[in-house]
């Protein structure tokens, strides 16, 4: 965890935090926002009760040594969690589960139009507050929000670079009210971000594949940019809190998902309970009835007021322009390849997951005539404490494949043979795709089942840290030579975020030359979501996705070629 997220000095959104898009709602009023994101938050107090009680089951393995059961660690670290910054390393907080007897003391913060409020969900002796009585005070804060002149942004400081957060929170906390402040965000059980609308100017720019998502004029690719960093200073990401494990976004015009920090837990806990609470909402209609119960016996939500400092304000727009630059800097796109999905890659005796991996080789070699070292995440649950592994797909054998593969057909238009001594013939390529799937398969079972490289070769060099004589001690040749950063320089960073709704999630790049690529593999098609940088002269998600569009073609004709 130190290694992968808390030593990591950049800013947090894009760089590691990814953000999910739910299917957006049609919202009428303001009430129909409201009442929706009450029973987002209902939905989650219900599920933070079945975590307080330790009721959460245990899940099991369901193949590759079926039954084993599954550490539910992460699940319990998502609600009521925070990172805080540090100046070399963060940290983490998160609520402790209360004791038998305990009340919960536990309150959630909305953010809206920049402006923070906090708003307890426990209504004194008589337990947590009702749907309607959310409603009512969301609907507070909503009518309250627009009236205020030019609360600072505080929230552009969790968008800074760790190390300067870190010295602007130390400074920040020198104030009573501020540290009040910074302790009721970190103990709050999830950040609610009650947004505006983004712009078209973050729809794709090149429309391929599936339409998806639309609201209004919005495509699903805008809608992507507002949950993983919203846009920047002068529309939403001062609307954030991205050090929360859990911030949930809801947009007047219906845009909604969620941003979350990553450090505590992997996308698989997350995604469940995003799923979850969307269960519960999807019943959500419009136009909604007023709230039955008045919030006129409940104290209003509290307005987080801040003293700031000249150096504070300086501080906040120099976060600002940080960000800006990082969100222009993105290119992102969600590609829904709209040929086939999962069904058609079954029929084909192949897992999912290993299929889509070869298609992501292919269509990178495609385009740089070349493999690139390739990071796919893989869940270890089945240790304590397990986290992920690596499985790496620039495989030897799918080299050969994508080789063969990407040569010319080795007959015309009409079908006649070529005479040729270089082509690779269809059965040669066929042979060569089952050797690739069967080395690509046996390394996703191995890092599932615990015999990964990656994370084994990681304890060797913290090992060799610990016991080293002094801190100044040059750790052992294999973690210094070159073959060793080129190795862990992941030009694709990839993973498979399944989802059983219509949502997907995606991330940026790892690297400033490289491609983030999930993807969610439905029924009838493929969501991806593909991400790198303007800044970089070789990089490019329209090309990317071109190829991969390619890739998916050219695998499923030879597949479906007559033998």
């Amino acid at each position: 965890m130190n290694d992968m997220y808390l030593n990591y000095r950049e800013p947090i959104p894009i760089n590691s935090n990814p953000g999910m898009v739910f299917p957006p709602r049609k919202f009428t009023t303001i009430l129909d926002v409201a009442r929706f994101a009450a029973r987002l938050i209902d939905a989650a107090l219900d599920h933070k009760d079945i975590l307080n009680r330790k009721a959460l089951p245990v899940e099991k393995a369901a193949s590759r040594e079926p039954g084993q059961p599954l550490c539910m660690a992460q699940f319990y670290r998502i609600l009521g969690a925070s990172r805080l910054p540090g100046k070399k390393r963060d940290s983490h907080y998160v609520c402790p589960i209360p004791k038998n007897g305990e009340q919960p003391s536990e309150h959630i913060i909305v953010i809206c139009r920049s402006q923070l409020y906090c708003v307890p969900i426990q209504a004194g002796d008589r337990g947590r507050l009702t749907e309607d009585e959310i409603c009512s005070q969301l609907l507070y804060i909503l009518d309250d929000a627009p009236c205020l002149s030019n609360p600072p942004p505080i929230g552009l400081l969790t968008g800074w670079k760790r190390t300067l957060w870190a010295e602007a929170r130390e400074d920040l906390m020198k104030e009573e009210r501020n540290r009040r402040n910074l302790d009721l965000i970190t103990k709050s059980l999830l950040v609610v971000c009650l947004d505006e609308a983004l712009p078209n100017s973050f729809n794709c720019r090149l429309q391929r594949g599936g339409k998806g998502h639309m609201t209004s004029t919005r495509d699903e690719t805008n809608l992507s940019h507002q949950m993983l960093h919203g846009g920047g200073s002068t529309q939403n990401s001062a609307n954030r809190w991205f050090d929360k494990t859990i911030q949930l976004v809801i947009s007047g015009d219906g845009a909604c998902g969620l941003c979350y920090e990553h450090s505590n837990a992997e996308g698989i806990a997350v995604i469940q309970l995003a799923e979850t609470l969307w269960k519960h909402a999807d019943s959500f209609t419009c136009p909604c009835e007023v709230p039955a119960t008045s919030n006129s016996h409940l104290p209003p939500p509290e307005r987080l007021e801040w003293l700031l400092e000249a150096t504070d304000h300086k501080r906040i727009e120099e976060a600002a322009i940080y960000l800006d630059n990082l969100v222009k800097d993105l290119d992102f796109q969600v590609f829904r390849f709209i040929g086939y999905g999962k069904e058609f890659i079954k029929s084909c005796k192949v897992s999912p997951d290993v299929y889509i991996q070869l298609a992501l080789q292919l269509a990178y070699y495609r385009l740089y005539g070349k493999l690139t070292a390739t990071y796919e995440s893989a869940s270890t649950r089945r240790f304590r404490l397990g986290r992920v592994d690596c499985i790496r797909s620039a495989s030897p054998e799918a080299l050969e494949w994508v080789k063969a593969v990407s040569q010319p057909k080795d007959d015309d238009e009409s079908g006649n043979k070529k005479v040729t001594f270089h082509l690779v013939s269809d059965e040669k390529k066929i042979l060569l795709w089952n050797e690739a799937v069967a080395v690509q398969t046996q390394e996703m079972v191995d890092n599932i089942l615990g015999q990964g490289i990656d994370i084994h070769i990681l304890g060797l060099r913290e090992a060799a840290k610990e016991t080293s004589p002094t801190a100044s001690s040059p750790l052992p040749k294999l973690f210094t030579d070159p073959s060793y950063r080129l190795a862990n320089k992941f030009l694709l960073s990839t993973s498979q975020v399944a989802t059983n709704t219509n949502s997907f999630m995606g991330y940026g790049p790892v690297e400033s030359d490289g491609y983030g690529a999930s993807y969610n593999p439905k029924s009838d098609c493929i969501i991806f979501c593909l991400s790198a940088f303007w800044s970089s002269e070789v990089t490019s998600t329209s090309k990317f996705a071109q190829s991969l569009e390619e890739s998916l073609n050219i695998m499923q004709s030879l597949l479906t070629r007559p033998t």
